[in-house]
């Protein structure tokens, strides 16, 4: 599927479940409502019941080695998740497996999470989904960014209207270095990082910062410049 389609995916999913804001909770609701269960697991010690449903479906591997995978067949529909997950954790574990379900990954194999194009597939429908929609984005950036964008429009005014002195005012009271977070992430990162390629982000601001959410990333380790 392309990115269009994904969206439009999306779009429908939202509207079918009457989606206004996307938790763990309200997906596991949804899953359970496809007739799925949710079985949460431990990577390495789990009570008998679940480690004699990993150990006969085979599943091993895949508890090993991922945070949450779907398993579907004649008899079953199960969506592994990583009880060790924090609930943002756990809300982008599930809304990449819903999004491998309705892309129509788990009707071609048993055990969905092997297939990098599949596996492109879920993080983008996981991406549109777990962004605000459009309409609430912008109330929120309006909000958030009114004073700090009406005040630099007066120093622009004073200066003489957009010069390079007022660009370099507005910037440092608004943002705090050249770096960038994603719309769900809580790492900031350099603009040029691998982990946020392809994904929609806005620069690190020092309200962000003073809010002590964003840790630096561990790939591109903006701190070390």
């Amino acid at each position: 599927m392309n990115s269009t389609e994904i969206k439009k995916l999306v779009r429908r999913f939202r509207s079918e479940y009457k989606i206004k804001e996307v938790t763990a909770s309200s997906l596991e609701t949804i899953f359970q409502k496809q007739g799925f269960t949710i079985v949460e697991f431990n990577p390495v010690l789990n009570d008998p019941d679940v480690s004699t449903v990993i150990e006969n479906l085979g599943l091993t591997d895949m508890v090993r080695r991922s945070n949450g995978f779907l398993y579907m067949d004649s008899n079953y529909r199960l969506v592994f998740v990583n009880e060790k997950l924090n609930e943002d954790e756990r809300k982008i574990v599930l809304a990449h497996e819903e999004g491998h379900y309705l892309c129509g990954h788990a009707f071609t194999r048993e055990v969905v999470g092997r297939n990098v194009a599949e596996e492109q597939e879920a993080n983008e429908f996981s991406h549109y989904l777990l962004q605000d929609p459009v309409n609430v984005r912008a109330s929120r950036a309006i909000s958030r960014y009114k004073k700090p964008l009406i005040i630099g429009a007066v120093v622009a005014g004073l200066a003489g209207g957009g010069s390079a002195v007022s660009r370099e005012y507005r910037e440092q009271q608004l943002y705090q270095g050249e770096y960038y977070v994603t719309m769900h992430g809580e790492k900031y990162h350099k603009k040029n990082c691998v982990t946020i390629e392809g994904h929609e982000v806005r620069r690190l601001t020092k309200e962000d910062v003073e809010s002590g959410k964003y840790e630096p990333c561990s790939v591109c380790q903006p701190d070390e410049d």
